[in-house]
Parts: structure tokens; sequence; C-alpha cells
């Protein structure tokens, strides 16, 4: 009598350490990077508004143009930025620093842009 030919056992599959710790930490980086992309995405350089409608500032300093009357440029963070005309006599802050400034919106300047009403800190 012939035998029929069995089916090869199929072993359990294992997943080798160093793979999951490839995946684990693969798996880390893009929930890091998801993160920290949206946060961007989301940011604002606009961190409180008071009732009088001054506004509190806050993020890069990227400067448009300054002379020796007046300084003007832009605030800011993550991926949204506001113009904003420091106050005369301010000292100019240092391109990429970070700082925190009071202003209220000025529209004759256009959409988004404030005048200072201090000296930025």
């Amino acid at each position: 009598m012939a035998t029929t030919p069995a089916a090869p056992e199929r072993t359990s599959r294992s997943v080798s350490r160093r793979g999951l710790v490839i995946f684990v930490v693969a798996l880390a980086a893009v929930v890091v990077a998801a993160v920290v992309g949206i946060r961007g995405l989301l940011a604002s350089p606009i961190e409180s508004v008071a009732a009088d409608g001054t506004a509190t500032l806050h993020g890069t300093w990227e400067p448009y143009s300054c002379d020796a009357r007046t300084c003007q440029g832009y605030v800011q963070a993550g991926a949204r930025g506001v113009f904003i005309v420091l106050a005369t006599g301010c000292p100019q802050p240092q391109r990429a620093a970070d700082i925190t400034v009071k202003g209220r919106p000025d529209t004759a300047l256009g959409k988004g842009s404030y005048r200072a009403t201090g000296c930025a800190n």
C-alpha cells in the first residue's frame, strides 16, 4: 500500500528580538514626528488677548526692516507669524531671538499686524 505524502508541519513563526526592537524604535520615531509636526502647524504667536485688546505675542523674532527711527518684523511660532512694529526707542532684538511683546492690532498695517505698546523682552 502506498503512503500519501504528509504535508510538512508548520513551525511557529517567531519574531527576532532585533526586529522587534527596530519596529518599536521606528514606531516611536513616527509618533514623535507626528506630534512635533502637528504642534508646529497649530502653534500661534498670539498667547493671549486682554479685555482692552492688547495681545501678548511670543515667538521667534525675524526682522523685516530696522533703522534709527523704527524697527519692524515678524514674530513666528510654528508655521504662523504676525507682523509687528516695535515701539520707538526700543532696542532691536537679535535675529531668531525668542521674544515676548505686548501689542495692539493695527489694521492700517494690514490684517494680522500689530503695533507694540512696549519693548520686547
